[in-house]
């Protein structure tokens, strides 16, 4: 357990330095909005085929520690190598294939974690603690000696979770040369058809806010170097709400308790649309542990629960790409155009009306109804 606690709080270290300072970073070496927005969206389309492709790879491998810690390094080597380029179409290229590295390997520890340990939700903890350091440590360095500091940390943590992981308990092999896995077995689960589609309209936001929210916190006031406070007391309100799922499920079900945090993240975007000040949107940073810390960890329970154990990590991997990376493109791209045209409260419109969309079919589909537990 303690590899795996240390695994996930380096793997979310990289996120965390990257995803709120990305946007900061890419206008300072001259981006527009709608620059921003095309670059990290190409970079989560590289990572939708890279997730289809690694999951793929990782589902039948019979070494699936090894194919983590390739995809930890390349993603390491790609971050560093952005930085000798300020031209448009160069970077976004490089960053990618960086994504395309990078995208899958989340998914792919949670499959390899919750096969190997059942104490997910107290192991996804370290991600959240190691997501606002990151972001709080490199916030205040990086105003005082330049962002581009944020690529070096990524690779180095990276590199490191690379040793780590070769450390962890290797889960079990199911396929076989005659008997491969494949993604297009998931498709005829219409339970976990309906949940994909859900979390298409929901989990967009989540990267989303990481990159624009710090245009919605210079706009209320705040400074550079506060983006990092904030994200520290956000990201890290995410820990103990993790750290608690276990005994909130034992007064209600994982389906209803997802509900409630869908709706309680519906909110909390509707609420940055009004543009609030940046005092007050210090002072309600535990919204984000409230709808993430229990969406990170029961909407992934979720989906390997709809499906027999063999098909877990492909089902994880492919919820990533398509649920997940596919639903930060639209949010990302259309967030960056919102941003030009009516500033940060625009995008957070645009980001309320989005899981809205979620909550609403949530309901509709059923899916709050207690699921048959498959394994």
């Amino acid at each position: 357990m303690i590899r795996c606690f240390m695994l996930y709080f380096l793997i979310y270290c990289p996120l965390g330095v990257l995803c709120p300072l990305i946007g900061q970073y890419l206008s300072s070496i001259g981006f527009s909005g709608t620059q921003v927005g095309t670059v990290t969206s190409l970079g989560t389309a590289a990572a939708v085929l890279g997730g289809m492709f690694w999951g793929k790879v990782y589902a039948n491998a019979s070494h699936k520690k090894r194919v983590i810690a390739i995809m930890f390094t390349g993603a390491a080597i790609m971050s560093v190598a952005g930085l000798s380029t300020k031209v448009f179409i160069i970077y976004a290229a490089v960053y990618s294939v960086m994504y395309f590295f990078q995208g899958p390997v989340h998914g792919l520890c949670d499959s390899l974690v919750m096969e190997s340990d059942n104490s997910f939700a107290i192991i996804r903890s370290a991600g959240a603690l190691g997501y606002a350091l990151a972001v709080y440590v490199t916030g205040q360095y990086a105003e005082t000696h330049g962002l581009g500091i944020i690529f070096y940390v990524y690779s180095a943590a990276f590199i490191l979770a690379a040793f780590v992981v070769m450390g962890v308990k290797e889960p079990q092999h199911y396929s076989s040369p005659e008997n491969k896995i494949k993604a297009s077995e998931l498709f005829r689960n219409k339970k976990y058809v309906k949940l994909l589609l859900c979390a298409f309209f929901l989990m967009g936001t989540n990267v989303g806010n990481s990159t624009y929210f710090g245009y919605l916190f210079r706009e209320g006031g705040g400074s550079l170097g506060g983006i990092g406070l904030a994200f520290l007391l956000m990201a890290g309100s995410e820990a103990p709400f993790m750290f608690l799922i276990p005994a909130f499920n034992k007064k209600v079900s994982s389906e209803k308790l997802l509900l409630f945090a869908i709706g309680v993240c519906t909110f909390r975007f509707a609420f940055y649309a009004t543009g609030p000040g940046w005092q007050l949107l210090l002072g309600t940073f535990f919204l984000q542990g409230i709808s993430n810390g229990i969406i990170l960890v029961e909407l992934v329970r979720y989906f390997s629960r709809v499906v027999e154990p063999r098909l877990a990590s492909i089902a994880v991997s492919t919820f990533y790409a398509v649920g997940n990376n596919l639903s930060t493109i639209v949010c990302s791209f259309i967030g960056g155009i919102m941003l030009d045209a009516f500033s940060a409260r625009g995008v957070y419109f645009f980001f309320a009306v989005w899981n809205l969309i979620a909550l609403i079919m949530y309901i509709v589909m059923g899916l709050y109804k207690e699921e048959n537990r498959a394994h």
